[in-house]
């Protein structure tokens, strides 16, 4: 059990079978579990129904709102460590590697956010689809539109959802409409951040991100370093060697760097906040400077998987120590629910076994962690701000009717392996509802 704050008035119960991880290998397990939530949306009480009732009695008359979920999961909400707003129209858009990816669906998709009302839709849809995966934080590339990004804030906001986000800036190799005059990036940048960086208590926070190297000029990534280490609490977020062309061209920009990791290194750009996209191709001397640095990383299977970028070095990051979690990387990940990444992380590794404890791990906490959030949320523990997911396994074809009597490791093992958003019953951040299936469904049926 845990519990805190006694004198907390208005309360939330939610009753049902509270999975949440400790780290990569232990999570608490709990049948029966009672999760209560005050009023700010922070949890007061995490634990076995029983001991509350025995332990906690001062709170029982302060709870107002009581949600009994039975045998259905309550989990802690996934972290998204990478994946971009505008892209969300091409997922699925297949033949090609990276770089002529991007030049023949991205960068399309990607112009057509200079139209406010076209980025405003884009960007409603994009948030609901968080909500619906089960998606609780975002680390979110936009475009390279100071208003287009206005609008994606303001729809986060409204929506509710916890993101890191900014705008997309490029000023190199892009196509004209993409390409930005370099103090316009700057100032646009700087503008963004002052006005969205730690909104509503710290639930919206800025993320300055320069595309990648290939699209920055050296002027650009000097600068836009310089802002970042200015701009405190806020987040550097980029694109590092996902693929053998990208890295190609980055040797023929920068032929003194000893590699892409020294290039951002060389501009202030690693550090911690800072999170790396992808970073498969990288040597040792790469992987210690990115631990010296206490950069993190944002790994992708589904998305390395689909444009074959190639296999990122899983457990020899892990025992170095960097911190690290999942990225859907929509839209060269074809689908945004962090259950299917946690099979495809498994599948993407030909050698070594990824168990679904670990898995998990990496998609709630262990992204928290690479996110320096992990005080605040990742898993379920009093005095964390109450973002959580209801599950039911039992929605998806192909998982047994009795899932939820069979033990923790099957339940696990069937989430990982066969879970998508189906199985997403209902959504909250700080203890609002974002989602429900049930009136999802009720909508579908009504239309």
């Amino acid at each position: 059990m845990t519990n805190s704050h006694q004198q907390s008035r208005n309360l939330s119960a939610y009753r049902g079978h509270i999975v949440s991880p400790i780290d990569g290998s232990r999570l608490n397990d709990i049948r029966d579990g009672l999760l209560v939530v005050d009023e700010n949306g922070q949890i007061v009480f995490v634990g076995a129904e029983s001991e509350f009732d025995k332990d906690a009695a001062n709170l029982q008359d302060k709870i107002i709102r009581r949600l009994d979920f039975g045998k259905r999961l309550i989990m802690p909400g996934m972290v998204d460590t990478h994946l971009h707003l505008p892209q969300v129209t091409a997922t699925g858009k297949s033949g090609e590697h990276l770089m002529n990816w991007l030049q023949r669906f991205i960068f399309p998709s990607e112009i057509r956010c200079r139209d406010a009302v076209y980025a405003r839709k884009i960007a409603k849809w994009f948030f609901d689809e968080m909500a619906c995966n089960g998606t609780t934080t975002g680390v979110v590339m936009t475009t390279v539109h100071k208003e287009a990004t206005d609008i994606a804030f303001q729809i986060a906001s409204e929506r509710g959802l916890r993101v890191i986000m900014g705008k997309m800036m490029m000023n190199a190799n892009a196509p004209p409409e993409l390409t930005e005059e370099l103090s316009a990036s700057l100032s646009a940048s700087h503008e963004l951040c002052q006005k969205w960086h730690g909104a509503d208590g710290g639930r919206l926070m800025y993320a300055f991100t320069p595309r990648f190297a290939p699209t920055s000029t050296s002027e650009l990534l000097k600068e836009c370093g310089k802002l970042w280490q200015e701009s405190k609490g806020s987040y550097l977020h980029t694109h590092l060697a996902e693929s053998q062309d990208e890295i190609d061209f980055v040797k023929g920009q920068y032929p003194s760097a000893r590699s892409y990791v020294d290039v951002y290194h060389s501009f202030g750009l690693l550090g911690k906040n800072s999170v790396m996209a992808h970073s498969i191709h990288l040597d040792e001397q790469d992987i210690k400077l990115l631990r010296e640095t206490d950069s993190s990383l944002a790994h992708c299977p589904s998305s390395n998987f689909f444009l074959k970028s190639g296999v990122f070095q899983y457990n020899r990051i892990l025992k170095s120590g960097i911190r690290f979690g999942l990225g859907s990387d929509v839209a060269a990940g074809p689908q945004m629910s962090l259950f299917c990444v946690m099979k495809d992380a498994n599948y993407m590794q030909p050698h070594d076994w990824l168990g679904p404890e670990e898995l998990l791990y990496r998609a709630t906490l262990g992204g928290a962690r690479a996110l320096a959030l992990e005080a605040r949320i990742g898993s379920l523990d009093a005095g964390k701000e109450a973002d959580f997911i209801v599950v039911d396994p039992r929605r998806r074809t192909g998982i047994i009717s009795d899932i939820l009597d069979r033990s923790i490791d099957e339940i696990l093992s069937a989430l990982v392996f066969l879970g998508d958003d189906r199985i997403i019953d209902a959504t909250f951040v700080r203890g609002r509802q974002l989602f429900s299936r049930e009136n999802q469904e009720s909508e579908l049926v009504t239309a």
